[in-house]
């Protein structure tokens, strides 16, 4: 699989299935983007001292974040549940060094 077969394929299941999220540098909307995401509760397996039951796992493509950049540790990403900051650093999935997913659980 080709990184752009993989960011298609992503992008598709995204098109049909994903929730809308707005991605915030900070606590300001200058440069926000909004895209679609996969947003899940966490598992048990997944819980430890900073990561609680309210915890959301959300996955996203790439595609659009072009003028926002990568998510980092300062990212706000508000969705249809509520919103939250980034627990650690998220998880950037790369195929052949191009970023293909990018994987991330936020608080609350």
């Amino acid at each position: 699989m080709t990184p752009a077969q993989a960011i298609g394929a992503l992008d598709r299941q995204l098109a049909k299935h994903g929730q809308t999220v707005t991605l915030r540098k900070g606590n300001t909307t200058v440069g926000q983007a909004v895209v679609k995401a996969f947003v899940r509760g966490v598992t048990a397996d997944d819980l430890t001292a900073d990561i609680t039951q309210t915890a959301k796992k959300v996955t996203l493509s790439p595609t659009g974040l072009d003028a926002f950049g990568l998510p980092g540790a300062n990212t706000i990403v508000k969705h249809a549940d509520g919103q939250g900051g980034i627990i650690g650093m998220p998880e950037i999935i790369r195929l052949n060094d191009i970023v293909v997913r990018i994987n991330m659980v936020i608080k609350g």
